[in-house]
């Protein structure tokens, strides 16, 4: 694809990245980690704060609290940073034993939800024990350590330096051949965020090894967001496997009979094949697999979702683009489906 094109799709992919971040998270954390609401004051959060500070007894319970006000006021993210060694003391409970680890882990994932500057630090104090957890058979502490990551790389260029410094994409690409797909979920979303901020820096043999992956795992919305943003690389369309190309089709094919309830999954597939750059081959396989919902895309374009008809014009301008033969277009264009 041209470099326009591509800028246009890196930035369309980013807005979707910073908009649904936050919400995403804390969706995730509402469903897994069953937060109760609680009176939490600032004196609360600065008193467990100087305890991690100065290694006095902290309980998992103090950690709870601590976990949940990160959640509910920013401001407390700003008494953690400012409190002097209270993000190593949660590196320490993240290295201990039992509930207390995934309680902190869960901590330092919520701390860094914040601005740049408190996912550098979590970066910079935890990130190789963060990677060390990440083969942890306790898939919640694998799963939230992930997320973790993938908060930091969402934050900005300056988080992800230091995490590529300590080897997170290598680390967490690995992870999408994990038999939990949690864990796979959580990786997928990670690497997504690694992948945007990182743009043709995504070392190859990474994408190679993604994409190798997911050609034996049911596609998901965080995978599909991850292929969408690979599909911008370079290297996407030489790593890019036969059995990995018809498992985006079909899933496609799948989103399109129930768009209402697969919107986003839809996006993000029929974008991947809208970047793909044509052959022979592809070509004839995604046309012969597409001309049974002509009726169905013409539906579709019908729907008052600029998202979703730019992304199904984008997929039919690129076949368009390519093709010697008309008809399949003349006949969506007159609504003749015989």
């Amino acid at each position: 694809m041209e470099d326009q094109p591509v800028e246009i799709i890196r930035e369309y992919s980013r807005s979707i990245l910073m908009v649904n971040r936050r919400a995403c998270r804390d969706e995730e954390t509402n469903v897994r980690r069953n937060i109760v609401s609680q009176n939490v004051t600032q004196a609360v959060i600065a008193d467990i704060a100087n305890r991690l500070k100065s290694k006095s007894a902290v309980s998992v319970s103090d950690l709870r609290t601590l976990k949940n006000g990160l959640l509910e006021n920013p401001q407390y993210t700003e008494i953690v940073l400012n409190t002097q060694g209270a993000v190593r003391g949660l590196v320490r409970e993240l290295t201990g034993q039992g509930s207390r680890q995934c309680v902190a882990a869960d901590c330092l994932c919520n701390l860094s939800l914040g601005e740049e500057r408190a996912s550098a630090a979590v970066a910079k104090a935890a990130g190789l024990y963060l990677l060390a957890a990440l083969d942890s058979l306790n898939v919640d502490l694998a799963i939230t350590c992930a997320w973790t990551l993938g908060n930091m790389a969402g934050s900005g260029a300056r988080a992800v330096s230091l995490m590529m410094s300590q080897g997170a994409v290598a680390k967490l690409a690995g992870l999408m051949t994990s038999p939990s797909d949690d864990v796979v979920d959580a990786a997928a979303s990670a690497l997504a965020h690694f992948a945007h901020q990182m743009g043709d820096d995504f070392r190859q043999e990474h994408v190679l090894l993604i994409l190798q992956s997911l050609s034996q795992k049911k596609l998901t919305k965080s995978s599909l967001q991850l292929l969408f943003i690979l599909s911008c690389h370079r290297d996407f369309n030489e790593s890019m496997n036969e059995e990995l190309l018809y498992k985006i089709i079909e899933t496609t094919l799948k989103c399109m009979e129930n768009i209402t309830e697969n919107c986003w999954d839809f996006v993000y597939s029929i974008r991947v094949l809208a970047n793909l750059e044509l052959n022979v081959k592809i070509y004839s396989l995604v046309l012969e697999r597409f001309s049974s919902k002509r009726e169905v895309m013409a539906k579709i374009l019908t729907m008052n979702e600029d998202v979703v008809n730019n992304s199904l014009l984008w997929f039919l301008g690129n076949l368009f683009n390519y093709s010697d033969n008309y008809n399949f277009f003349q006949c969506l264009l007159t609504k003749n489906f015989q």
